[in-house]
């Protein structure tokens, strides 16, 4: 069954049951404002409780969630190190870390989202609670509560079964422009870990993080790659053999600068209403790179990079999409894909696959 299909087929049975979510806090009091929250909202219940990550996998075993809240900071054993047990547990169910360790600690924040958890929230202080955040919980828990209902779960080892269509070009691209949001992270993991060496084209990464995490976000990356991995700043010169993730604060392009390329930053992007925009730096690749470009849609909410799409497909460039079944949430790429703009709907052991025969081409 097709990606499209498949999401016709969930949202037509959607909405048929409330939100399950398992409660991970060491605080009772944490759990009893969680619980009070998500359950004056009348869209979501609480199917579980615990304490501890030993307690946690105990209510995994016996009950359906579709959402984890996960507190990082724990007795016995951090919710960080005991993220890919919980995973492994959660038959399907979206971990979301709810933790003041996330505020405070970017790289614990990009671990566990590079680990498999599809979102972090900022837990208030003492008397935060009355600020936005129930709003924010509400939103994040239904959201991504309703996605898991599918019973998805990204693994990426996938078998040999979708095979890359035959019309794919595999001439090498002159620049690859990877587009993410909620999910993507651990597949951006992925690709950045298997890049081929003969891949020396720049690459460009606009990935929804809040500002201060995109520094950790790179650092974290070039930890498994050997190339250089920055959020560079205006005017830097495009060089192979480099990775450039986007600030949140402004949106990254390309530009032409007499002979050379560089990177450059809009402060405002006026067809965008996300931070970075994917649609602002598909929209410059394709101008800039033209039939040369190579874009890669992931997992994430909304529709950023669409429009961008159909301005890389004007000019003869590949665009290819995660599919839905790997997918967190197939929003981005969905959109991309639904609108006719994709040369190819893969998971992600295979867009690995489809970069590392373009390198050998």
């Amino acid at each position: 069954m097709s990606s499209v299909s498949t999401l016709k087929r969930f949202s037509e049975r959607s909405a048929t049951r409330p939100i399950r979510v398992v409660l991970v806090d060491d605080s009772n009091v944490v759990r009893s404002i969680f619980a009070r929250v998500l359950g004056q909202s009348g869209q979501v219940e609480v199917a579980g409780e615990a304490s501890n990550s030993a307690e946690a996998l105990a209510v995994l075993a016996r009950v359906k969630a579709d959402i984890i809240l996960l507190d990082i900071e724990m007795p016995d054993r951090s919710g960080l190190d005991a993220l890919p047990d919980i995973l492994e547990a959660a038959n399907g169910a979206r971990v979301i870390v709810v933790s003041s360790f996330v505020e405070e600690n970017g790289p614990a924040a990009i671990r566990a989202l590079e680990l498999g958890a599809c979102d972090t929230l900022s837990k208030p202080g003492k008397f935060g609670f009355a600020g936005r955040f129930p709003e924010l919980l509400v939103e994040k828990v239904v959201r991504l509560g309703s996605t898991a209902r599918l019973g998805r779960q990204p693994h990426y080892a996938t078998s040999d079964a979708v095979a890359l269509p035959d019309q794919l070009s595999i001439k090498t691209p002159g620049c690859i422009a990877i587009g993410a949001s909620t999910g993507g992270i651990p597949v951006i993991f992925d690709i950045v870990r298997n890049l081929p060496k003969a891949l020396e084209c720049p690459i460009f990464i606009a990935q929804h993080l809040p500002d201060a995490f995109m520094e950790f976000f790179a650092r974290q990356l070039s930890a498994h790659t050997s190339r250089k991995v920055s959020v560079p700043k205006a005017g830097t010169t495009i060089e192979n053999n480099t990775i450039y993730v986007s600030p949140a604060s402004a949106h990254l392009i390309c530009s032409q600068r007499g002979a050379h390329k560089i990177v450059d930053h809009l402060d405002y992007y006026p067809d965008s209403r996300y931070s970075p925009s994917v649609d602002a730096l598909f929209a410059s690749v394709a101008e800039i790179y033209a039939q040369d470009a190579l874009a890669i849609v992931l997992s994430g909410m909304g529709n950023d990079g669409a429009a961008g799409a159909k301005l890389l497909a004007a000019n003869n460039a590949r665009v290819l999409v995660q599919d839905a079944e790997s997918s967190v949430v197939w929003g981005m790429p969905g959109a991309v894909a639904k609108a006719g703009l994709a040369n190819a709907i893969l998971p992600p052991a295979h867009l690995i696959r489809y970069l590392a025969k373009v390198a050998s081409a």
